[in-house]
This record gives structure tokens, sequence and C-alpha cells, in this order.
């Protein structure tokens, strides 16, 4: 039968290999953690708007693109709502300058800093606070 096949094949050293392979690979994912852990300790990201230095004129900020990329996994690429609250109507309850502050700091099951760059926070603020 198949079963008694298994146990002839089957020894103890193919499980310790096996037993081996899975620490191992537990030790790299885990090696992998610290370093990023660390990593963002010692380099934090910056949650200012970062200075040009004057060399590039300002760009126009695609609100609607950012969203898409940032904020769609939550609240949906229609801005129907999925984990993150529907948004189709938020310029009925909350001004460009509320929405703003609820980007840059959280609020509810929204991390604060999910948008890093003023420009990018101010024209998706704006960009929903049309939505009325």
């Amino acid at each position: 039968m198949a079963g008694s096949n298994f146990k002839k094949d089957m020894n103890q050293n193919d499980i310790v290999d096996s037993a081996r392979a899975f620490s191992t690979s537990f030790g790299i994912l885990f090696l992998v953690f610290i370093i990023a852990l660390v990593g963002s300790i010692y380099f934090p990201p910056k949650h200012e708007e970062q200075a040009t230095g004057g060399a590039t004129a300002p760009s126009k900020v695609d609100a609607e693109a950012v969203f898409k990329s940032t904020c769609a996994a939550c609240h949906g690429q229609n801005l129907e709502g999925i984990a993150g609250p529907n948004l189709t109507k938020v310029g009925s309850r909350h001004d460009a300058k509320a929405i703003e502050n609820i980007i840059k700091n959280g609020r509810g099951g929204m991390p604060p800093g999910m948008l890093k760059k003023a420009d990018e926070i101010k024209a998706v603020a704006e960009w929903l606070a049309a939505k009325k």
C-alpha cells in the first residue's frame, strides 16, 4: 500500500532536514525584520515637506492619482469605503483643512502619515472637500 511505502521512504534524517530548512527560513525572515526595524529607528521618515532648494518649479499634484495609489485600498477606488469609511460625500461633513488634519494625524482606524508630502496632502484634501 501507499502508506507503507511512505513509512519506508520517510526516515528520521528527512524530518531533521525539514526542521532545519524551516528553522533557517524562519531565522532569515526574522533577521530581515530586525534589520528593517533598526533601519526605521535610525532613519525615520520625514513628515514635513522636503525643500527642493528652488531647483524645480512646483508641479501640479494629481490628487485623484495619489488617492488611488495610497488611499483606495481602504477607501475604495470610487470612494465607496472598504475597510475605511465611505468618502463619496466627505466634503459635506468636513472642509479641506479638517480633511488635511485627518490625513496628517490619522483618526479612528486610519494611521497618521499615510501621505508624507505637504503638496499631496493639500491636493487630496481639497479634492475630497469638493466631494459633496
